[in-house]
């Protein structure tokens, strides 16, 4: 996750705090939660991308019990390492160290890739097709997503938006665009939902298109301790310390996050999710 200070910043001012609901008649992301048969699968780039889905993963996988499944792109090697002690043996070393703790925090099942991760600044980043055509090269992430998900099946798939990706970064689009190809070619059929950014002062900057579907309370009640999913989130979110600069801004905005915005989308629709090298 990149450049997330400047995001969260812009939580302070969101465009409604109204709850979205799907049409009448759809069942919305909590009851689709509410089955015991349900099966939730996060698809981010990087080892702390989850954080921008946490309340959900906490209503999911710690309120709910059910079974999760994280699988994440990249190291975050090429991001920078913000612990006063460094980062020994390396940067992706303990990123993905942090990542397991947050895994196991969540209950959920994990698989961390290697692909490449293009090195700050984002002014220096190849172009999107570039970057997934380097990915492509090192094991086709379409195939190991469609393996995943054959093995988990789960019913219900979180990730960005494919045309900007939360915070802007290529990798998080890319992500999206491999996990909905792969969700094409699987014989297991999830509700894939995108995680957006539907922040006023952000849509300046360029924020996620489209409207969306629903919404989530991110105060919704999270184990027997009476906590709400924001707050196992933001306590989960801890164990990236590497990252704190970001994390502790999120944490440090607790009273903005009242609502995660949401996008159900059609996996067959290329316009909702695009060819993982497509414009």
């Amino acid at each position: 996750m990149r450049r997330l200070g400047l995001f969260v910043v812009c939580n302070l001012t969101c465009i409604s705090c109204a709850t979205i609901s799907p049409p009448a008649g759809e069942p919305d992301l909590e009851a689709l939660l509410a089955d015991p048969e349900a099966r939730v699968m996060w698809v981010g780039a990087h080892p702390d991308d989850e954080a921008l889905a946490g309340p959900l993963l906490a209503r999911a996988c710690v309120g709910l019990g059910r079974p999760c499944l994280m699988f994440v792109m990249n190291r975050g090697d090429g991001g920078e390492c913000l612990l006063p002690e460094g980062c020994r043996p390396d940067l992706g070393t303990v990123r993905a160290q942090e990542l397991r703790l947050v895994a196991g925090a969540y209950g959920a099942e994990l698989h961390h890739q290697r692909y490449w991760n293009a090195p700050l600044p984002m002014s220096s980043f190849p172009p999107r097709p570039e970057i997934g055509a380097r990915w492509i090269a090192q094991g086709d992430p379409t195939d190991r997503l469609v393996r995943v998900i054959e093995t988990f099946r789960p019913t219900i798939l979180l990730t960005f938006d494919p045309h900007h990706g939360f915070t802007g970064h290529p990798e998080h689009q890319l992500a999206s665009r491999f996990a909905t190809a792969a969700v094409r070619k699987s014989q297991v059929q999830p509700r894939v939902y995108h995680l957006l950014n539907q922040l006023w002062i952000t849509r300046v900057m360029g924020a996620d298109p489209g409207e969306p579907t629903e919404t989530f309370d991110t105060h919704a009640p999270c184990g027997p301790a009476g906590r709400s999913c924001l707050d196992v989130a933001l306590q989960i979110s801890r164990a990236h310390r590497t990252q704190r600069g970001d994390m502790g801004r999120v944490r440090s905005l607790r009273p903005q996050f009242g609502q995660v915005y949401l996008r159900r989308i059609d996996p067959q629709d290329l316009s909702q999710a695009p060819e993982p090298l497509s414009p």
